[in-house]
């Protein structure tokens, strides 16, 4: 048993030693077929066993597919990098053209909606947003798409409190200007601008001009 474990490395061995002269093996073998004098001079004839030079030869070879096979495994890494940057600026572009045109269809249906008289019941009141509310919504906005913020940076920002700050975003997000996502700074949770926010944003750039 041992000595068929002995034969089979063997074979294994001079497998792997094949694998690794089979270029410097098959450069000197058409080397010496399409140069046979310089061939002969060096000591090189078509079909010899590997020598010290087919394995210098094998050497650079594989030294070379090895750089290559990383260079290509980087390129593909950055490349996979890229397409999943693509995928979600693209989803994210997506639910916010939804989201927009969602608003403006109810913006648009709101139109031919009749407004129901005072009755002795109280309405909703509409909610007006002051300059800090603009200020974080804009601020929202500024940070790009699908990236969060939370009190604590705004309001280091426009020196300020974040007890303060999050007032505002408590008034925003409950008008649906504002989204919360997982996690929290110092305490704070964080949050994103959303579809509407991004559409009510965009619309008061255009009529202020800003």
């Amino acid at each position: 048993m041992i000595n068929n474990w002995l034969t089979t490395l063997r074979e294994f061995g001079d497998l792997l030693r094949e694998i690794y002269l089979a270029p410097g093996d098959f450069v000197l073998s058409k080397f010496a077929e399409l140069a046979p004098v310089t061939a002969a001079n060096w000591g090189i004839t078509s079909g010899v066993d590997s020598t010290a030079l087919a394995a210098v030869m094998s050497g650079l070879f594989w030294l070379l597919m090895a750089i290559i096979a990383w260079r290509l495994y980087r390129y593909c890494q950055s490349l996979l990098r890229n397409l999943i940057a693509v995928f979600h600026t693209i989803r994210y572009r997506g639910w916010q053209a939804a989201g927009s045109l969602k608003t403006r269809l109810v913006c648009g249906l709101r139109e031919f909606v009749p407004r129901r008289r005072d009755d002795g019941i109280d309405a909703v009141p509409e909610i007006d947003f002051d300059d800090l509310d603009l200020a974080v919504l804009r601020s929202a906005a500024a940070c790009g798409p699908g990236l969060a913020m939370s009190a604590p940076e705004i309001a280091e920002k426009f020196k300020l409190r974040p007890s303060q700050v999050q007032r505002s975003i408590d008034k925003l997000r409950q008008s649906r200007m504002l989204d919360t996502v997982i996690g929290s700074t110092d305490g704070y949770e964080n949050v994103r601008l959303s579809p509407s926010g991004a559409t009510f944003v965009a619309m008061w750039q255009r009529q202020h001009g800003s």
